[in-house]
C-alpha cells in the first residue's frame, strides 16, 4: 500500500494534506515533561532531606565544639585575660576551618570578634542555642563559672560544606535524570510509534476506500481498542466492496441510473417520470428464426453474446446505454440517463461502429452467410420513467421516438444503420442520407422521408474505426467511454 504522500501526488484533485503534529512526537514531549517534573520534585525532595540531615549532623558536632571552646574561655574571661583568650580562639579557628568567625561578649560589655563577623551577628539577639534559620550556622552559648555568667560566646560556622555536598548531588541527580528522560523518551517514542502507525495505516486505507479502491485490507494483530478499530474498518470495507459488486451486478440489468439512487441515496427510486429528447438506437439480427432453428441452443446464445459485448462497448464509447436486449435485438439509448447534447451524432456513430463490427466478427451462418445486423436509429420525444406493476418495475423510455427507431431497424438491409430525414438532420456534418422516399410508418398518421445513413467524413471514419478497434480490445474495463470531441 503506497505512503500518504504518493497517494495523494496520484490524486492532485485531493489537494496537500494539512500540517500534522504526529502523536508520537505529542507523547514523547508529553512523557519528557512529565519525567522531568517527577526528578524536579524528587530533587528537591531529596536535597531537602539532605540538608536537614546534614544540619542535622553539623550542628551536633558544633554544640559538642562550641561546649568545649566555653570551657575554655570561662577561666581567662573570669580573669579578664584578653590576650589567653586571643590565643585560644585563634587556635580554635585554625583547628577548626569551618568556623567563619567567634565573638566573645563579656559581662562588663565589652566585646572581641575573630574572623568574619557579619550584619547577621545574633549575639544577644537569640537565646542559647538558637540558630536563626535565615541567619546560617549561628550557634550561642553562655560561658559559666561556678553558675555565674561571665559572658557569652557566638560561634558561627561556614555552610560552604554543604554548597560542595549539594553541588555533587545536583550534579548526580541532573546525569540521572538526563539518563531517566533519554530512556523515557525513547520509551515514549517506540510505544507511541506502535500506536500510531496502525491509526496512520487506518488514515491511508480510508483514504484509498474513499477513491473506491475496496482490496485494502489492515492486518489485525492483539486484542486491544486498535485491533477491534482494525478489524471493523475490515469489515466495513468488505460491505462496502459486496456492495458495489452487487452495485455492479445489478448495473448489468438496470438502468445505471435506478442503481444509483438505490445504493447513493438508499431508498427506491425516486426520478420522477418526465419526458425527455433521446435518440434510440435499435439493432436486430437478420433471419434470427432460420439462424435458430439450425444451430443447437448453447451456439445461439454464444453467437448473440459475442455481437452483444461489441455493441455493448461501442454503445458505452460513445456515451449511451443499453436498455434492454430483446431477444435477438438490443436497444440503446442516448442522452439518457447521461446527458449529451450531440446525442444523435453519436447514436449515429455508434450504430455505424456495430455494423463495422459485425463484419469484423465474420461469424457465419451454417449456410455460409455472415451473421448481420438491421440497424436503426431516430431522435425525438420520450417519456422515460418506472413502467409495470407494483411488483416488477422497468425504469425504461416509451414513446412514438422508440417505435420509430424500432421500425427503422426493420427497413434496412443486413448492416445497413437506417433513419429518417428529420433524425439525419439531427447528425451534422460529415454524413450521408441516401433516401428511400417517404414511408408509412406503424403507428405513425404521416408518412416520414426514410433513408440510410453514410459517414462521409474521414475523421469521423477514424474515429469509428477507432471504437471498434477498442470493443475488440478485451483487455480494457468493460466501461471504454471516451467520447472524442466532434470527429
Amino acid at each position: 500500500m503506497p505512503e500518504s504522500e504518493d497517494f495523494v501526488a496520484q490524486h492532485p484533485e485531493q489537494g496537500e494534506l494539512p500540517p500534522r503534529f504526529p502523536i508520537r512526537w505529542r507523547w514523547t514531549m508529553l512523557v519528557s515533561f512529565a519525567v522531568a517534573l517527577a526528578v524536579l520534585a524528587a530533587s528537591l525532595i531529596i536535597l531537602n532531606m539532605e540538608r536537614d540531615a546534614w544540619l542535622e549532623s553539623q550542628s551536633a558536632q558544633a554544640r559538642i565544639m562550641v561546649d568545649r571552646l566555653a570551657d575554655e574561655l570561662k577561666l581567662p574571661m573570669l580573669a579578664g585575660s584578653k590576650v589567653e583568650v586571643d590565643v585560644i580562639v585563634s587556635g580554635f579557628l585554625k583547628k577548626v576551618p569551618a568556623v567563619l568567625g567567634v565573638h566573645v561578649h563579656y559581662v562588663g560589655g565589652e566585646d572581641q570578634r575573630y574572623g568574619q563577623i557579619g550584619p547577621d551577628d545574633p549575639l544577644l539577639r537569640a537565646a542559647p542555642g538558637a540558630r536563626p534559620p535565615a541567619q546560617g550556622l549561628w550557634f550561642v552559648k553562655k560561658v559559666l563559672y561556678a553558675g555565674t555568667e561571665v559572658g557569652t560566646l557566638a560561634v558561627h560556622y561556614s555552610e560552604q560544606a554543604w554548597e560542595e555536598l549539594a553541588n555533587r548531588l545536583v550534579t548526580r541527580m541532573v546525569l540521572v535524570a538526563l539518563v531517566v528522560i533519554t530512556l523515557a523518551s525513547i520509551a515514549a517514542w517506540w510505544i507511541a510509534g506502535r500506536m500510531s502507525r496502525p491509526i496512520e495505516m487506518l488514515a491511508e486505507a480510508a483514504e484509498h476506500v474513499a477513491y473506491g479502491d475496496y482490496s485494502v485490507r489492515l492486518p489485525v494483530r492483539g486484542n486491544d481498542e486498535i485491533s477491534d478499530a482494525m478489524h471493523q474498518f475490515n469489515r466495513m470495507v468488505s460491505e462496502l466492496a459486496h456492495k458495489e459488486e452487487i452495485r455492479d451486478i445489478f448495473g448489468r440489468y438496470l438502468n445505471p441510473k435506478l442503481v444509483a439512487e438505490v445504493f447513493d441515496e438508499g431508498g427506491a427510486v425516486r426520478s420522477p417520470n418526465h419526458r425527455q429528447e433521446v435518440t434510440v438506437l435499435f439493432a436486430d439480427m437478420v433471419s434470427f428464426t432460420s439462424f435458430s432453428e439450425s444451430l443447437p441452443t448453447e451456439e445461439v446464445v454464444d453467437v448473440l453474446n459475442q455481437h452483444f459485448e461489441v455493441f455493448h462497448r461501442i454503445i458505452d464509447y460513445y456515451g449511451g446505454h443499453v436498455d434492454k436486449y430483446i431477444g435477438d435485438a438490443v436497444m440503446a439509448v442516448f442522452n439518457h440517463p447521461h446527458e449529451d447534447a450531440d446525442h444523435a451524432r453519436h447514436a449515429a456513430k455508434a450504430a455505424l461502429a456495430m455494423a463495422r463490427a459485425c463484419a469484423k466478427l465474420g461469424i457465419l451462418r451454417p449456410s455460409g452467410e455472415p451473421v448481420a445486423f438491421r440497424l436503426g436509429i431516430n431522435s425525438g420525444q420520450a417519456i422515460v420513467g418506472n413502467i409495470g406493476a407494483a411488483e416488477r418495475l422497468e425504469y425504461t423510455v416509451i414513446g412514438d421516438a422508440v417505435n420509430i427507431a424500432s421500425r427503422m431497424g426493420g427497413m434496412g438491409e443486413a448492416n445497413e444503420v437506417m433513419a429518417t430525414r428529420a433524425t439525419y438532420e439531427k447528425l451534422g456534418d460529415g454524413f450521408a442520407f441516401d433516401s428511400i422516399g417517404e414511408r408509412e410508418i406503424k403507428g405513425i398518421s404521416e408518412p416520414m422521408e426514410c433513408g440510410s445513413v453514410r459517414a462521409v467524413d474521414e475523421k469521423i471514419r477514424n474515429n469509428i474505426r477507432h471504437a471498434v478497434a477498442l470493443a475488440f480490445d478485451l483487455t480494457l474495463p468493460s466501461d471504454v467511454r471516451q467520447i472524442v470531441g466532434d470527429v
